[in-house]
């Protein structure tokens, strides 16, 4: 399937629209959800483009016999695909055991396959990948007015009204749901390996034992997060040596962005998982949120000499850890890009 194609345009013109919401003068508005409902929630679909015959207040979900119970917003799409929204009042903590309410109408209403539990600041939007008709317990994507980044920005302007295909919303659903189950089995496969994969590895060493229960705790023993950082730093190599664009990730270049990184999170103003790097052909940029705006510092690394630029400045390097020299500078270099 074809992804539909959404003009940049459009995503800059949500971003603004976004950015100039005067979130804190709506929030004081709302004493209680009907005005929640009215300075934040529908303002909010509105900047998505849709008008206010499009939000159906108080939607009633078929139950068929039993008693009629009504969900606050619906959204019916070309007379079919319907989202369904459940209002909180601002300031209410939104939980996942919250959602489940919303089991109900969505067993109950066709066509529905994207529920949104919001409390007019968060929304958070929930399928049924895992099992046909059951809300997953966690929402495959979340949006925050008071806290959001561009990806998630790229992300929410597939739900604009001009470019909505639930299909491929829920393709992506589907995406996000095996990624995360993927990673968290993975995890537990390597927090406690089992016989399974240590028997794997065994068989494909060189060097060649029992496989006993000794060698099974000494095996279990190695697999520790410097292991694993290790390993980490071998697959980018790895990873960057085979691809057709000439780029090659050196372990000084890994080795320098390991030091840098080290004296940066000495400052607890630096969140550790923010800082990250990116290689290219001929340089090596470490910056905030791999953002091509943030970059903290460039490193150029060659046969002959290594140079590190921050901001204006160039500076030779005759050993990686000189770099080290440069700690106040990097410091205050990332500490602007940060705020």
């Amino acid at each position: 399937m074809m992804a539909t194609n959404i003009p940049k345009q459009a995503v800059n013109q949500l971003k603004k629209a976004l950015d100039n919401f005067k979130l804190n003068d709506a929030i004081e508005l709302c004493a209680n959800e009907a005005q929640t409902r009215k300075f934040l929630i529908e303002p909010f679909f509105e900047m998505l483009n849709y008008v206010s015959n499009d939000l159906i207040p108080e939607y009633n979900a078929d139950f068929g016999e039993r008693v009629s119970q009504k969900i606050d917003y619906a959204i019916v799409l070309n007379k079919k695909d319907t989202i369904l929204i459940e209002a909180k009042k601002q300031n209410s903590r939104l939980t996942d055991k919250e959602a489940a309410q919303l089991n109900g109408y969505f067993n109950n209403t066709r066509n529905s396959k994207i529920a949104i539990l919001t409390n007019g600041i968060e929304y958070r939007f929930y399928s049924d990948v895992l099992e046909p008709n059951v809300i997953d317990g966690k929402p495959f994507f979340v949006f925050n007015l008071s806290a959001y980044k561009d990806k998630d920005v790229d992300t929410l302007i597939k739900f604009d009204k001009r470019y909505i295909v639930i299909k491929e919303i829920i393709q992506t659903a589907q995406e996000c749901v095996f990624t995360e189950d993927f990673e968290n089995a993975l995890f537990k496969e390597l927090t406690e390996p089992t016989k399974d994969l240590l028997k794997i590895i065994h068989r494909n060493m060189n060097f060649k034992t029992k496989f006993n229960e000794g060698t099974q705790i000494k095996m279990r023993g190695f697999i520790n997060s410097s292991l694993l950082k290790s390993l980490y730093d071998k697959k980018v190599i790895a990873e960057s040596n085979s691809n057709s664009l000439g780029i090659v990730t050196t372990e000084l270049e890994i080795q320098a962005y390991h030091t840098i990184r080290t004296l940066l999170i000495q400052n607890k103003k630096i969140p550790n998982e923010r800082l990250g790097y990116r290689d290219f052909k001929s340089f090596f940029n470490i910056s905030i949120d791999d953002n091509a705006k943030k970059v903290i510092c460039k490193l150029v690394f060659n046969d002959s000499k290594m140079k590190m630029f921050i901001d204006n400045n160039e500076y030779a390097l005759e050993h990686i850890d000189d770099v080290l020299k440069h700690k106040n500078e990097l410091t205050n270099r990332t500490l602007a890009l940060v705020e």
